[in-house]
């Protein structure tokens, strides 16, 4: 039997099955730098929500832009009937069995259609949900004491067993599984959960963030790992593309969680792990991911191009040169010598494929017309992939060139605009300065209110509403850039416009808000309120609210607008700003 070293050796050199084959197999003599990545890519739409309308759903559109594989997210949970572990289960004539026939046609008309354009397809899959029939009669076998699934268990083990070897009997056209069991949701799944109600612990299970299976950390990793090692890579010769992505410092973000869950695997060809670039999620202010790199298996590394908490493709966004190169806050955010992004990893082995997420992410809008920002993301890091020789700069003039036709001097210009948009996004939402902000306090088409207590404490205050200010006049350049830019096409020339305008009013609108936050946070502190600050920075967020909305009504390709409230409907910007007008003065909307 091979040692451990070995087993490594092998799997590297076999190549990574399932994720390496998305890719040209790398020559022998290639360079680690140039060396082709495997690229693959997945519209991710919001669950319970039909997916946007895109031409990255299109497998011959992904093929022509050098992808080798895409992956499949459709509810593939309910297609399993669980007829060889229990016949009879799922009645013929019942909801759960015309659900089921009606996820398998669909989706194997997407393999389908994958395939006929040369593509290799995977299926997204969430491990663990199951049949709420299956979990009433047998779900005593499968939970501890509180009705979580634990999928250490003999029971369990067997349901599992049952459930993918189905998935891939029913789809033999389907190259792997990418497992997801950091989140689990429900959404699209009416006759499925992921926990059992117990005498011991009753519980409503939320469709919005279900039960996860994960319940005894890397026990309960390894354990499904070897499963579905087991039963996928050897026993199906299909890959497994493990998603590391959970909540915390566990396997995701904490190398020696990491490597207590990996190192306890054997390598295996068709067995990768999926880790997104940064440590936690797609945000600002949040440093290279410290697993990536590490360990005995193959990686696939995860970037976000329509990221969810800034703008969602609403205004320009320039995310590219960040994933690839390192963000220009990791100066003071990270160590000297650390891994800083994607072309750091070039020169290890394990770094095998990268997996774009072209649209999607989040929950709701902005609700775009034209994805313009995130395909110029979506095509310089693709590129990157297929040659991680190439100097970013040129994949992106390539896009200015050959993709939206542009002269030299536009497309220069167009890169002077997306560089500054990455400077304005850091300076207008979160912060360059080195205080503590929740980056989350705006996401998604909300606006809450932010905490900006570490400013006050490290008397950031002035420096704070100065940075706010300096975000603002960086948007105003790119609006007076873009109207310069001539595009090929009008309607593309309008959105382009109407986002630089998007961004401008968005961003003058969070300046306006922390100004008056940060003034009256101040205040509190020091018992002296500036109280003419305080108005004007509410009269100006109302101006900047009211030629937004305008925007909005006036012109017909532009993105739907942020409420100023919390995510889930809570109090946000706009409660904090009537708060001010009733405490500080005669302030009209």
């Amino acid at each position: 039997m091979m040692d451990r070293r070995e087993a490594l050796k092998a799997a590297l050199a076999a190549g990574l099955g399932g994720a390496a084959a998305l890719a040209e197999s790398p020559a022998a003599e290639a360079s680690a730098s140039s060396r082709p990545l495997a690229l693959m890519d997945m519209v991710h739409a919001n669950p319970g929500a039909a997916p946007p309308h895109t031409a990255y759903l299109d497998p011959a559109f992904l093929r022509a832009r050098g992808y080798g594989a895409v992956v499949v997210e459709q509810a593939i949970e309910g297609v399993a009937t669980f007829s060889a572990y229990d016949r009879g289960l799922i009645p013929d004539d019942s909801d759960e069995a015309r659900l089921a026939a009606k996820l398998k046609a669909e989706i194997g008309a997407r393999i389908t259609t994958a395939k006929q354009a040369g593509l290799l397809v995977y299926a997204w899959v969430q491990y663990v949900v199951l049949p709420k029939r299956l979990l009433a009669k047998h779900g005593a076998k499968l939970v501890d004491a509180v009705g979580r699934i634990d999928v250490r268990l003999p029971a369990t083990q067997a349901v599992l067993r049952a459930f993918t070897r189905e998935i891939l009997q029913t789809f033999p056209d389907l190259d792997g599984l990418v497992v997801r069991t950091g989140e689990i949701y429900l959404q699209d799944l009416p006759y499925h959960a992921a926990r059992v109600p117990s005498a011991a612990g009753p519980h409503a299970e939320s469709q919005i963030q279900a039960g996860t299976a994960i319940i005894h950390g890397e026990e309960s990793h390894r354990a499904l790992l070897n499963l579905l090692r087991e039963v996928v890579c050897v026993g199906a010769n299909r890959s497994v593309i493990y998603r590391t992505w959970d909540f915390g410092d566990n396997f995701h973000n904490n190398p020696r969680y990491y490597l207590g869950v990996t190192d306890q695997i054997a390598p295996h060809s068709k067995l990768s792990f999926s880790i997104k670039h940064q440590r936690g999620d797609f945000l600002r202010l949040t440093p290279f991911n410290p697993c990536l790199g590490l360990g005995p298996h193959r990686q696939v590394v995860e970037a976000q191009c329509q990221m969810e908490a800034y703008g969602k493709g609403a205004h320009p966004y320039y995310v590219a040169r960040g994933v690839i190169e390192g963000w220009e806050e990791f100066r003071w955010l990270m160590p000297t010598g650390a891994l800083r992004g994607l072309r750091d990893l070039t020169s290890n082995p394990l770094f095998s494929g990268l997996w774009t997420w072209s649209r999607g992410g989040g929950w709701d809008g902005p609700y775009i017309q034209d994805e313009l920002w995130c395909d110029l993301n979506a095509y310089v890091l693709s590129g990157f992939a297929r040659d991680a020789s190439r100097d970013e700069a040129s994949l992106f003039a390539q896009y200015g060139h050959e993709i939206l036709q542009l002269s030299d001097g536009d497309a220069q210009t167009l890169r002077q605009i997306s560089l500054t948009s990455a400077a304005a996004v850091l300076r207008g939402q979160v912060s360059d300065l080195g205080a503590a902000i929740d980056p989350w306090w705006a996401r998604d088409d909300t606006l809450s209110e932010p905490n900006l207590g570490d400013f006050v404490d490290k008397g950031l205050v002035e420096a704070a509403i100065d940075e706010k200010g300096q975000a603002v006049a960086m948007w105003g350049e790119i609006v007076e850039k873009m109207d310069s830019i001539s595009f090929g096409s009008r309607p593309r020339q309008a959105f382009a416009r109407t986002s630089a305008r998007y961004g401008l009013y968005k961003y003058s609108v969070i300046a306006a808000g922390w100004t008056a936050c940060l003034l009256a946070a101040d205040g509190a502190e020091t018992g002296a309120y500036q109280t003419d600050r305080i108005r004007e920075a509410v009269a100006r967020y109302d101006q900047a609210w009211a030629a937004w909305r305008r925007l909005a009504a006036e012109t017909p390709l532009c993105p739907t607008l942020p409420t100023p409230r919390a995510r889930g409907g809570g109090p946000g910007l706009g409660a904090a700003m009537d708060r001010f007008r009733a405490r500080f003065g005669d302030l009209q909307r």
